[in-house]
Formats: C-alpha cells, structure tokens, sequence
C-alpha cells in the first residue's frame, strides 16, 4: 500500500521490472553512443589534420618554388655569373624553403589539434623554438621541372614535385595515421623575373623581366605555330603593329623603358637554361622561349655589324647575321626601326620560323 491507500499487486509490480531494465541499458546506450563519438570526432580530427599537411606541402611547393627561382636569378645577376647546375642550385633553394613552410606549418597544427606530427620520419615539435632539428624534405625527395603531371610543357614556370613514397604520421593516444604522400607538384612562375642571360650576355648593360606575349598561338591538332607578329601592318607609319608591340612589352608592369616580350621557341633557352646560360640536355623544346633585343648593347664589339636581333642570334659566339624588313616602296621604303629608333634585322631562319618577310609594300589586313 502506498501513501495514498493504494496497493501495488504483484502483477504490477512485475510490470515495472522492464522499465528499470531498460532505464539501465538506455544509460549503457548513452555511454556507448558518448565514447564512439569521442573516437569519431577525434578519426575527424587527425583526418583534417592529414588533409591540412597535404594542403600545406603542395600550396609551399609553389610558394618555395617562386622564391628559390628568384633567389637564384639574383645570385646570378650578382655574382655576373652563370651557374653552374641550375636545376640542382633552385631544388636546394625550393627544399629549404619548403622545410621551413612546412614545419611552421605543423607546428601549428600540433598545437591546435594536439596530435604529433611526423613527416619523413621526423617529428616536429609543437611548442619548441629550436631548429637544430632534422629537416622534414631532403634534396633527394624534392625535383624541379617545366613540365606538368601530363608531360605538357611550361615555358612561363615550372613545378616543385615533391615525390611519392614520403613517410608520414599523425599519433593522438591510441588513433595513429600512418601512410606515405602522394606524389604533390606546386606551381611556380617565373613571370615578373629579370632575365639573368640578357643582364650577363650584355655585359650587364641591358635588363628585361619576363612576361609573355599574348598573341602567339599553337596548334595542338596540326602542331602549327602562329606567331602573329604581322598580322597588322602600317605601311604609312612604317609599323609592323604586333611585331612593334611585342617589342614594347605593352602593358607590361615595367614598362617605364621597352622591354620586349617573351614567346615560344623550341630553340631558345627556358629559365633554367637562362640561369646556366645555354641549353641543357634533355630539356623538353616546348619549355623555351625567346625575346628580342631592344637597341644594340653590343655595338662596340660588334662594330655596327647587322646582328640578327633575337636573342639566341645576337648572343650566340659568333653572332648571327641579319637583315632589316622594308615597308614601303620606292622613295617611300624605309626599314622597321625598334622602339629605341635601332633597326631591327633579323636571321632569315628567324623571318621564315616567326612568318615575318623582307617586306611589306602594302597594307596587311
């Protein structure tokens, strides 16, 4: 009987026996439920923290690679110098950048996550300042190459690879991620940098930054190439209009003095080459480019020889002879001049490869 005259039978008694069973076994439940979420939300964790180390490799291989390529064209320009192993002097350069992104990088994630991080082997602490410690990449695991994951060509940059196989580790009690990385590329591009081959090849008379010009075009289909340089002429004005453009670098950032375009050539120099000062075998052809030369820096040596004024031409030794490009006939032939007033003369292999001819005299369309 309880306290308001009621009796509880054995009946009913029996009935409430389930409740409290189950009300038992519902907090078993919750605790269960409360420890598998534990270990999911810290699996999610260590995931991120995995996908977070990816991001950071692959988005510092570029960012490695911009600075190491600009690293090594000043010590070019400054030493006067061509280097001797370019590839092997921007890959140093890109490793040690790439380390000390990457560690401050997982240091970071240490500390938020609470997770240890190790890659190549190689734990990275998250509180220490000291960094005497072993580096995570070594040059070996590291290369540098213009071209991309598909075997296509770069000539404007090259890419930061970080090979596959790389071991790595991320350990929070008893969760524990253990792989190897994929193989990761991180883009760099060389526009905006000072060309080391113009600057040492003039005897440090004349510079030019690299930017592209952007009418060139190549067919994948036919594997033609179209250089458009004169595409518009102005017979009255003596201009050939994209040629003279190209020769400005119009629009280019620099452009407070001409500094001429860079295009596509199989036979030119990429920024390696550039850096070492002369072609390296097994470059791929599609990674090259050239620019022309503004004036006549090398005057004084040539002796007002007409020197065929695109790059691989008139620094060559000896230098490669050229003749102008005439708009114009009769009394009113005159030659196309640069934007210095210098005219322009180019090799006949260079007319016939970039569509240019000795002469115009009429109107282009």
């Amino acid at each position: 009987m309880d306290d308001k005259g009621y009796t509880i039978t054995p009946m009913a008694f029996l009935l409430l026996i389930p409740v409290i069973i189950f009300a038992v076994a519902f907090g078993d439940i919750v605790n269960e439920i409360n420890q598998y979420s534990t270990i999911t939300i810290g699996s999610d964790v260590t995931g991120g923290t995995v996908s977070s180390i990816y991001s950071s490799i692959s988005n510092g291989a570029g960012d490695a690679g911009r600075y190491a390529a600009y690293r090594a064209t000043r010590d070019t320009i400054d030493r006067q110098n061509f280097l001797s192993n370019s590839k092997d002097t921007v890959r140093d350069i890109a490793t040690d950048q790439l380390n000390a992104h990457v560690i401050d990088a997982c240091r970071k994630l240490s500390n938020e996550t609470g997770r240890d991080i190790y890659i190549n082997n190689v734990l990275i602490p998250a509180n220490s300042t000291n960094q005497t410690f072993n580096a995570t990449f070594k040059p070996e695991d590291i290369t540098v190459e213009q071209v991309d994951g598909y075997g296509n060509a770069d000539p404007y940059g090259f890419y930061v690879v970080v090979k596959a196989g790389v071991p790595i580790k991320v350990v929070q009690r008893d969760q524990v991620f253990e792989g190897t990385l994929p193989e990761m590329r991180g883009y760099a591009p060389i526009q905006g940098l000072e060309d080391p081959y113009i600057w040492i090849k003039s005897k440090f008379r004349t510079r030019n930054a690299i930017y592209q010009y952007p009418y060139y075009e190549e067919s994948n289909y036919e594997g033609k190439k179209d250089y458009h340089f004169d595409d518009t002429v102005v017979i009255g004005d003596n201009l050939i209009q994209n040629l003279q453009f190209c020769l400005n670098g119009t629009d280019n950032p620099e452009n407070y003095t001409p500094m001429s375009y860079y295009f596509p050539n199989p036979n030119g120099l990429n920024f390696f080459e550039r850096l070492q000062g002369g072609q390296i075998s097994g470059e791929p052809a599609g990674s090259r480019i050239s620019t022309f030369v503004i004036g006549d820096p090398l005057s004084d040596v040539y002796k007002s020889a007409t020197i065929s004024k695109i790059d691989v031409d008139y620094y060559k030794t000896p230098p490669v002879s050229g003749t102008n490009i005439v708009l114009g006939s009769g009394s009113n032939a005159r030659p196309f001049r640069d934007p210095s007033g210098s005219i322009f003369y180019l090799s006949s292999n260079y007319k016939t490869v970039l569509g240019l001819s000795n002469s115009y005299t009429s109107n282009v369309p």
